[in-house]
């Protein structure tokens, strides 16, 4: 993906800004096995991975190369590879922090299929990257999308379900899932979205709002239907697609 022309023009901010994503990542696996060590629940640490990560996305408009931003793709992915390969404690400690337990439902659904860790989360950043790459309106407001609701909408669920049950959805793929959930999903997606344009295009909101509230019910939609933690990276798919109908 990177060839030799991205070295030709070598922007200095492309490379401080690799930088910077190298280092935080290391110190992101760093804490996180700390975390871990002191007793943090594994779920409560990769909760807060992606609202970290937005400060990475919130630097995609910077880029002078968008084709750069492979390195600090790179970088998040090697930590999670090198977990499953490595057999010393800090990795298999790593490992353990960013492993989702997997639901019963799910193991039906994907019986034979070992991932390494936070695997759903990289692959639907990915295609955010790969939106970026052609349209950066689109993927950036995507990879926001990613990074702030669709973990919010996990905590809404968990909050919901203890306070007010009768809210449950009952899709047969995602039990779990509730009214109020989706409506902030809904909600977040669709101002991060008519930001994103906004951004890029100095578009006004008000011009927005239908496009971008379809491309949010989309994302609503595929996380309901699509089974397993597969429902973000088929919404990053899903919703860019609508957005390039739109």
């Amino acid at each position: 993906m990177i060839d030799q022309s991205m070295f030709e023009h070598i922007a200095t901010g492309d490379l401080v800004l690799n930088a910077l994503v190298v280092l935080g990542v290391l110190q992101l696996a760093w804490f996180s096995v700390m975390l871990l060590r002191r007793g943090i629940p594994p779920e409560s640490i990769q909760y807060a991975i992606p609202p970290l990560l937005t400060i990475w996305v919130l630097m995609w408009p910077v880029y002078v190369d968008a084709r750069w931003l492979w390195i600090g793709l790179a970088a998040l992915m090697l930590p999670a590879v090198l977990s499953c390969l490595l057999t010393s404690p800090f990795w298999q400690q790593l490992r353990a922090a960013w492993t989702t337990q997997t639901m019963d439902s799910e193991l039906r659904i994907y019986p034979v299929l070992p991932l390494p860790p936070m695997a759903h989360f990289l692959t639907a950043l990915i295609i955010a990257g790969i939106w970026f790459q052609h349209i950066p309106e689109f993927g950036f407001g995507l990879a926001l999308c990613l990074c702030l609701a669709f973990r919010s909408v996990d905590l809404v669920d968990q909050l919901a379900v203890h306070k007010f049950a009768f809210l449950k959805l009952g899709f047969p793929a995602h039990p779990e899932q509730t009214l109020a959930s989706h409506l902030v999903l809904i909600v977040i997606c669709t101002i991060l979205l008519c930001w994103s344009l906004h951004v890029f295009h100095g578009t006004d909101w008000q011009t927005l709002l239908i496009a971008t509230l379809i491309t949010a019910m989309a994302a609503s939609a595929t996380r309901a239907l699509v089974p397993g933690q597969w429902n973000a990276p088929a919404a990053m798919l899903s919703m860019g697609f609508v957005m390039w109908l739109l």
